[in-house]
């Protein structure tokens, strides 16, 4: 169950400026200046207020991108205030965007994220059913705030194409080898024992663990290689012409799987 969440399109300086209290306060580094966020709510970007009993408590900022002659919205920021995440509050601010890019007459949403982050996995995956065939090494640079520090930013860029009712769902086969072999440690983290890049299934599955930060907390060392190795996977498979389409998940487990299916396009 979720509290009622009141969503609505944020355009006055009083509210960005209280969108800014809130992403201090939930990612704890520099905000985006509020003469940034204005400007973009005024040349066809978008920032949404989620409320509860008038109190902001999650917000979105996006803004018009460009690339190869196609127009689309760069979703760049979500944030849920710390008392009300896992109410899945963020899904109906990402389902709120999408129908107020369709009214800007936007029919794409493309964004980053960390792929070793499994709740965000989970939402843009498996619950919005984005795509993804592109890895960005060290996006950002090096982040100092709770959530980067340690970690290269390496990220997924998603593409959500809003006009289309749903995606293809897969599975992998029963039959499937699987080209990572992961185990526990005496820690009880999970880690990838071995891997080969070489693959002509149709379907794979690459594992990520449940909780990176738990990792990260314990041992930083695994945390780095959990990001190399699966960088290094991703990037081949993506090279290869595989496209991540799903997400596969075991409740109780400590790790859960991407799906990549082979198309024959080329990703980065």
């Amino acid at each position: 169950m979720t509290d009622e969440l009141i969503i609505k399109s944020l355009s006055t300086l009083e509210d960005l400026q209280e969108v800014q209290r809130l992403e201090i306060l939930v990612w704890g580094m520099d905000c985006v200046p509020t003469h940034q966020t204005i400007t973009a709510v005024k040349n066809g970007g978008l920032v949404l207020g989620g409320y509860i009993n008038d109190q902001l408590v999650g917000f979105q900022y996006s803004f018009p991108g460009f690339k190869d002659g196609r127009v689309f919205l760069c979703s760049h920021m979500l944030a849920i205030h710390p008392a009300h995440q896992k109410k899945g509050y963020g899904r109906l601010l990402k389902l709120a965007q999408r129908e107020e890019a369709l009214k800007k007459g936007y029919d794409l949403i493309t964004w980053t994220y960390d792929p070793l982050e499994s709740v965000n996995a989970n939402l843009n995956i498996g619950k919005l059913k984005a795509v993804c065939s592109t890895y960005m090494e060290d996006c950002y640079g090096n982040m100092e705030d709770t959530l980067n520090e340690g970690l290269s930013t390496d990220r997924f860029v998603v593409e959500w194409n809003i006009r289309q009712e749903g995606r293809e769902e897969i599975t992998l086969p029963e039959n499937s080898t699987h080209i990572v072999i992961t185990e526990m440690n005496d820690q009880g983290f999970p880690y990838i024992k071995d891997y080969h890049l070489e693959t002509n299934a149709d379907v794979v599955a690459i594992p990520i663990p449940t909780d990176i930060q738990k990792i990260k907390k314990g041992d930083l060392r695994l945390a780095i290689d959990w990001r190399s190795k699966t960088g290094e996977l991703f990037k081949t498979l993506f090279a290869n012409g595989y496209i991540v389409i799903g997400i596969e998940r075991v409740q109780g487990e400590h790790i859960q799987h991407y799906l990549l299916k082979k198309t024959g396009l080329r990703g980065k």
